[in-house]
């Protein structure tokens, strides 16, 4: 064999290795990333079991009836409730939140937004 060819095969040789290489590598990168983000995942996947058991026992009737005592609340009884036409500015809060879709006059469309006034401010209370 001539040393040109032998040359050329050792050449292609090295780059094979050095590619090879390269690959294992990467591969062991990639592999330390996924077993990075799995312990993330399984961390968070901890998290969400205990935030879940959290709201459980915070979410408990007996504590919560236990705090609404404590804090003078009662149950609501229907004699206490009433029609949206009784309370003043009803028609205010019935179109809180309705859409009205105009067109003005060049021809481009908007939507106006109702929103509640805010209530007159009293005579004796101090400006913010």
């Amino acid at each position: 064999m001539s040393a040109a060819p032998a040359i050329l095969l050792g050449t292609l040789a090295l780059a094979t290795a050095a590619a090879v290489f390269q690959l294992k590598h990467a591969v062991r990168e990639r592999e330390r990333e996924l077993a990075l983000t799995r312990q993330a995942i399984a961390e968070e996947r901890a998290r969400i079991r205990t935030l879940r058991a959290d709201i459980a026992w915070l979410a408990r009737v007996e504590r919560i009836g236990a705090h609404a005592r404590e804090l003078g609340l009662e149950p609501m009884r229907t004699e206490r409730m009433i029609r949206i036409g009784d309370l003043p500015d009803a028609l205010q809060l019935e179109l809180a939140g309705r859409t009205l879709l105009v067109e003005l006059q060049d021809g481009v469309a908007i939507e106006l937004r109702f929103k509640p006034l805010p209530a007159p401010p009293s005579l004796g209370s101090p400006r913010p």
